[in-house]
């Protein structure tokens, strides 16, 4: 077994939201590779380093199926992107027995859903994990191993914690 990461943070920026957009919002973050820097309305800047930092906020196209993809030279963060440069690091190591947590955390309207769950055929980080964790147990199969999956999903909106009960599955 490897040494698991004890904690590992990552920052994303998301497009403008269509009210951002209308009120003619000014882009104040800038990134590159791990580091991001924020620019306050005088140009003063703050520069900050992350263990990943994911550009999302331009730089892509509609694949035609609803997919975001990154344009040809962009730096655009991709849901796959996303998953394997971050939320993979996660899964393996939950793979190799360690307890691990996913924490997504940002004021309503940041892009945590987008991030954590997707749209469309732009899944995010949870349900690609979902796929992934039942296509690793399928290629064991036929080894002898069981498997027990639990998965655990918490919000806390507003400070009122939602739990959902977890479910699981045996196979």
């Amino acid at each position: 077994m490897t040494e698991a990461e004890a904690v590992v943070v990552g920052v994303r920026v998301r497009p403008f939201a269509e009210r951002e957009i209308q009120n003619h919002a000014t882009l104040c973050v800038s990134m590159s590779q791990k580091s991001t820097c924020i620019y306050d309305s005088s140009g003063k800047e703050q520069m900050f380093t992350f263990d990943e930092s994911f550009w999302s906020h331009d730089g892509y196209d509609d694949d035609g199926t609803g997919y975001l993809r990154p344009k040809r030279g962009s730096q655009y963060a991709d849901q796959k992107y996303v998953f394997d440069t971050f939320g993979k690091r996660v899964l393996d190591n939950a793979w190799n027995g360690y307890h691990c947590c996913l924490f997504a955390y940002g004021q309503t309207g940041s892009g945590k859903s987008y991030s954590m769950v997707g749209y469309g055929n732009n899944k995010g980080i949870v349900p690609i994990s979902c796929e992934e964790i039942f296509r690793r147990i399928a290629k064991d199969d036929g080894n002898g191993n069981s498997y027990e999956v639990m998965v655990s999903a918490i919000e806390i909106y507003n400070e009122a914690v939602q739990d959902q009960s977890p479910r699981l599955a045996r196979l």
